[in-house]
Formats: structure tokens, C-alpha cells, sequence
């Protein structure tokens, strides 16, 4: 849709299709008679089409973001792919350290505990047997109950400590991801101990009872090196555990070419900052900042400082190959371009030159009818900052300009970067793929996207609005939906009915009471006043297939019986609720399987009392049935 150019059609070719699509449909028409009134009108309707292609083609940028601001939305921001990872070894990473995965950059932005604490072994303890977590086979919790994870520590943890257990859970297929108010089918109860009884403490469970990948977080009282977590309530789904970690290292897909760091006394600049790497020092002084050019970093501590100590202190570290410094020519509109790809707008920090001192100078977009003394705009088409000419911002005074803070990313390209990452000797072990990289969008990219999220209902009028509406549920996973007027199940007055059948490894899988509660909470908020909802699971009606063949050839018995599942299955096939099996139907599928020659008998039967047998031979279900086949049998050919 985004690379269609609708000018490149012009009146001439208009004209021509429009008088062919003519022909076919009146054969023996022809344009030859100029005063025939259908070629006036063919012309008018090319000549009109023509235009309104080439208006719709001389559309710009700032006529998206336009539409785009009237209708409440801004286009996406660029943003980074972040995983998680567990440190191998006792030396730990520090907040900016940076590790390359096949030439992509990751540096660690979170680095929560600094300890030798490592998760040891992960083992379920579940319906009577125990299973110990591999990297080649992740813990499933089936069903049954009650179910226990147990984790071991490498060294006892101290008391009084905030305990981060990040679990690793694979995304289950067609599940909505949950939201904060979504209700947890289970709840995880903490015990911890060493060596001997253990005992209950209370935790927050960031999983949704083992709906998504979280923390679970807790302070305990004693120190432990044994967790057992154990779960209370009605498992939903199948979850599947794959890793466990204490305290894990959270890496972003970014590279950080200039920083700007504010220090407190004793002035300690963080690793990896003093080597390789282009430091300037500043003062406050009068609302600004005074360069300090005397000072130096020795062991980590700044250096050089003559008389009392400032309150702050500022360093400026870049990249030598990064160009922090630009002139600044006070000139209207005037533009500093960075030469540099994918820069996060939020990590720009800049810094002026005015009269000797160097002043903060914001990347906003300023309040309207407001002039502000400093600042600029990020152009992020052009990878420029553009100063302003006095509507907005002041035309800057000539001087010099620093970035003060970079960094860059490569977007959706990171995502599914995996492997170890190694510097220095430091080994990190990620948990899973890197994922959440996202590229910015341009104005009309974003308007096409807001477009079509408009498109989906935000109220349930019509029964296909109910339907779209409940496979949106958060933290459930839906295989049918189906929504029908409460009349044709039998009930008085107005009301929807929402009949479910929800994803499961089960056969015949029922609509628990947790997923009810959840759709009936969820579908409240957009039904209309007056109409009652109501969440229904589906009735399975079994359903028998026998049949004499003559054959003319080989026949397959599970090719005829592929033939009849088509025609005869609502589960996993593609009827649906309130089907009516056609008897006629089914013969002539049967009839078409290779090396049928004739089918001489054929008895269709419903094995329950949901479906009723029609005059010739079908089954017309209810309303709120699934077909399922159950019983196929070839008699004697």
C-alpha cells in the first residue's frame, strides 16, 4: 500500500481500461460514436479519476503528521532492542560497558546487583515426580496441582536483601499478553530456608501467575539458599520455564557516543570512561558552567582542583572518532548536522557557548506562544539539529555548540541477536534473543498504521464487533469465537451471547471459570447500556461416519477419513458453532476421494442430543455446539 503510486495511471490509460471493462460487459459496445452519452461518461469518469490521483500524489510529509495530529497520534520513536543475560564468573559488568554479538553493540544498562549470588539448579516438583530445568528442555507445568519450583542458590543470600528471580517463560502461541490489571489464574507462594524448615514469606509476582516472563521480587527476613515457589490455583494453559536468574544483567542494542556525567564529591568517573575517550571538565559558575582545562583523571578521580571543592562537577566524555564540537554562526534557522544514524532524540544533551561560560541548551519542542532564550529542534529526517529564528527559539549567539549526549541504535536490526557476549574476559549469557527494537516511522507510514488500528471497534454494537473484541482479551489465548443473539438460545429479551472455545492441548477443551471472568470483565467496558453479555464455553457433540465404498482402485482409509473430518469437525477443523452437516455435502467429498468408485451406503449420526437429523440426512446443530468426529468406521467394500 505504502509504494503505490496512483499518478503513473493517466486520463488516456484510464480511458482505455474503462472502455475495455465496457466491451465485456455489453459485447459489441464500441467508443466509435463520440455523441454515445456512455463515452462522455467514461471520459468524465477517467479525466476525474486522473485528477484525484494526482492530488492524493502531491501529499507530503507535513501532511500526514498533520492528519496525524488530528487525529491525537504521533508517529513511532526509534527504539532499542534490550535482552536479558546472566554474568559467567565472579567479575561483573558496569552500567555502560559494551559488548559486540556478531558486530551489533550492546552496552549494560542495568546492572542491579554486584554480588557472587548465582541461581545453581531449577527443578518442578509436580504430580508425583520432579524434572530439573536444561537449556534443551524447559520446565512445562501441566495442569495438575499442586506444582512447585524449586531454586537453588551458589551462596547463601543475606537478609534484609531485595531478592530480583527473573523467569523465563516461552510465549505461548496465540496468547494476548496480559495487562497490569489483568487477574492471575494462580497465585506463587514464597518459602525460603537453609538447610532445614522453611518458611513463608510474601512475594509480587510480575509473571501474571506464569502468563509472561517477569520478576518475582521479595525481601527476606533470615538468609537462604533454597526458593521454593509454589503454585496455588488453576494452572492456565501450559506454561513452559526456560531459564531462571538472580539478579540478571539487562543489556540495550545501543552505542553511546557521547555522555554527559554530573558528579558529587569525591568526583569518581565510572568505568571505562578514562581510557580512549576525549573528557572535558566544567564548574558551575553564574547559571552556566566554566570550563575547567587543568583537571585530569587519575585511578579514576578527577584531579587537579585548586581551593574548595565545587558542589558538582561536570565531565563530557566522547568518542574520539565522534564530532562533539560545531561552530555556531548566528545565523536564523541555522542547522548543525551529526553525520550520525539511528540517535535516540531522548539521549541528546547539548551545551552552548555564550561570553566565555557554556549553558544547557534543551531539545523540546517549546510551549506555544513561548520564546525560549535556548534550544533547539532534532530534525530526525535530515539528522540535524535546527536552532530557531525567534518565533520559538532565540537565533543562537555565535559560539560553539557540544554534544554533550549521544546515542545510537540500530532499531528493528537487533532484534533477534543471540550468543555469548565476551570482553575482557567477562563472559554474559543471554536468556533469550534480544527483542523490543523498533525503527521510526515517517508520517505516512504512521498514518496508514493509525489508519488501520481505527479500523478495529472500540464498542461492541454488531456481533462481529463482540467477537473481534474477545480474541483482544488480555493474557488469554482463544481458538473461536462466536457471538449471537441471546433469542436463538432459547432466552427473553435483548443480549449477546459469546460463545468461546479457548486454545488448548486439550481434546476438548472447556472454558474455564478464570477465562470467563476475564472476558465477561473485559467485554463489559465496551458493550452498549441495556444490553446484558453473557460467556458461554462450547457443548462438543460427538458425531459417527459409516460407509460402504465399491472401489476402483486403491483406497486409503485415512484419506477417506481426512474427507469426512473436513466435513464433520468443528475442534480442530474448520466448522463452526451452530454447524449444519451436510449429508449431500459429505457424500460427494467422499465420492471424490482417489480410488472410490461409488459409495453404496453412508449413515451420518449425531451421538448426542445437541444435533438434530434433518429430512435428508444431515444433522442441523444448536447454537452453541462444536462437531467433532468420533467414531469412523469403513464397512466391508
Amino acid at each position: 500500500m505504502y509504494s503505490l503510486n496512483l499518478n503513473t495511471t493517466g486520463q488516456e490509460e484510464l480511458y482505455e481500461r474503462a472502455c475495455g471493462r465496457m466491451a465485456q460487459l455489453l459485447p459489441g459496445w464500441s467508443d466509435a460514436i463520440p455523441s454515445d452519452p456512455a463515452v462522455a461518461l467514461l471520459e468524465l469518469a477517467s479525466y476525474l479519476s486522473h485528477m484525484q490521483n494526482r492530488e492524493i500524489n502531491t501529499l507530503r510529509a507535513r501532511h500526514y503528521l498533520a492528519y496525524l495530529r488530528l487525529l491525537g497520534q504521533m508517529p513511532g520513536k526509534l527504539a532499542p532492542a534490550r535482552m536479558l543475560a546472566v554474568p559467567g564468573g565472579s567479575v561483573r559488568p558496569w552500567p555502560g560497558m559494551r559488548f559486540e554479538m556478531d558486530g551489533v553493540p550492546f552496552e549494560a544498562a542495568g546492572v542491579p546487583y554486584t554480588g557472587p549470588c548465582r541461581v545453581k539448579d531449577v527443578s518442578l516438583a509436580q504430580g508425583g515426580c520432579r524434572r530439573v530445568l536444561r537449556a534443551d528442555a524447559p520446565l512445562i507445568v501441566t495442569p495438575e496441582t499442586p506444582a512447585a519450583l524449586e531454586i537453588t542458590l551458589s551462596v547463601p543470600l543475606p537478609p534484609g536483601v531485595p531478592v530480583q528471580l527473573w523467569l523465563e517463560l516461552q510465549p505461548e502461541p496465540g496468547r494476548i499478553e496480559p495487562k497490569g490489571w489483568t487477574t492471575p489464574p494462580v497465585r506463587l507462594l514464597a518459602q525460603i530456608g537453609t538447610g532445614g524448615p522453611q518458611r513463608g514469606i510474601p512475594c509480587r509476582d510480575g509473571t501474571c501467575g506464569l502468563l509472561q516472563s517477569g520478576y518475582v521480587m521479595f525481601t527476606p527476613p533470615v538468609s537462604f539458599d533454597t526458593l521454593c515457589l509454589e503454585v496455588e490455583g488453576e494452572i492456565e494453559g501450559e506454561p513452559r520455564i526456560s531459564a531462571a536468574a538472580l539478579y540478571p544483567v539487562v543489556l540495550e542494542q545501543r552505542c553511546t557516543r557521547s555522555q554527559c556525567l554530573d558528579l558529587k564529591a569525591p568526583f569518581c568517573l565510572p568505568p571505562g570512561r578514562e581510557k580512549n575517550w576525549t573528557l572535558r571538565f566544567f564548574s558551575p559558575q553564574n547559571g552556566g558552567w566554566r570550563e575547567e582545562k587543568h583537571l585530569f583523571i587519575r585511578e579514576g578521580l578527577v584531579k587537579g582542583l585548586s581551593g574548595p571543592p565545587p558542589e558538582a562537577l561536570r565531565v563530557v566524555a566522547w568518542e574520539p572518532d565522534f564530532p562533539a564540537l560545531h561552530p555556531l554562526r548566528e545565523l536564523p534557522m541555522e542547522a548543525v548536522r551529526l553525520e550520525e544514524n539511528g540517535i535516540l532524540p531522548a539521549s541528546l544533551r547539548l551545551m552552548v557557548e555564550e561570553g566565555g561560560l557554556w549553558y544547557d541548551c534543551p531539545v523540546c519542542r517549546p510551549e506555544i506562544g513561548r520564546t525560549l532564550p535556548r534550544g533547539c529542534r532534532w530534525d530526525e529526517t535530515r539528522q540535524a539539529l535546527r536552532f530557531g529564528d525567534g518565533r520559538d527559539f532565540c537565533v543562537p549567539r555565535e559560539g560553539r555548540l557540544l554534544v554533550a549526549g549521544c546515542v545510537c541504535t540500530l532499531g528493528t536490526a537487533g532484534n533477534g541477536a543471540g550468543g555469548l557476549l565476551a570482553r575482557d574476559g567477562m563472559i554474559l549469557r543471554p536468556l533469550a534473543p534480544a527483542l523490543g527494537g523498533r525503527d521510526s516511522e515517517d508520517g505516512k507510514t504512521a498514518f496508514f498504521r493509525v489508519a488501520k488500528e481505527l479500523e478495529r471497534p472500540a464498542r461492541a454494537v454488531s456481533p462481529t464487533d463482540y467477537e473481534a473484541l474477545a480474541l483482544r482479551t488480555p493474557g488469554l489465548a482463544l481458538d473461536r469465537v462466536r457471538a449471537v443473539p441471546a433469542a436463538r438460545l432459547g432466552k427473553a429479551g435483548p443480549g449477546v451471547v459469546v460463545l468461546v472455545k479457548p486454545r488448548s492441548v486439550a481434546s476438548l477443551p472447556p472454558l474455564t471459570r478464570w477465562q470467563s471472568e476475564q472476558l465477561s470483565v473485559w467485554l463489559d467496558r465496551f458493550r452498549m447500556i441495556g444490553v446484558p453479555v453473557e460467556v458461554r464455553g462450547p457443548r462438543y457433540c460427538p458425531v459417527e461416519v459409516k460407509l460402504r465404498i465399491q472401489p476402483s482402485g486403491p483406497v486409503s482409509e485415512p484419506a477417506l477419513r481426512s474427507a469426512a473430518f473436513r466435513h464433520t469437525d468443528g475442534v480442530t477443523g474448520p466448522l463452526d458453532f451452530g454447524a449444519e452437516l451436510s449429508y449431500t455435502t459429505l457424500f460427494s467429498a467422499l465420492s471424490a476421494v482417489p480410488g472410490v468408485g461409488t459409495v453404496r451406503a453412508l449413515e451420518l449420526r449425531a451421538l448426542s442430543s445437541c444435533g438434530h437429523r434433518t429430512q435428508e440426512g444431515g444433522i442441523r446443530l444448536e447454537a452453541d455446539t462444536l462437531p467433532y468426529l468420533d467414531r469412523f468406521q469403513v464397512m466391508e467394500r
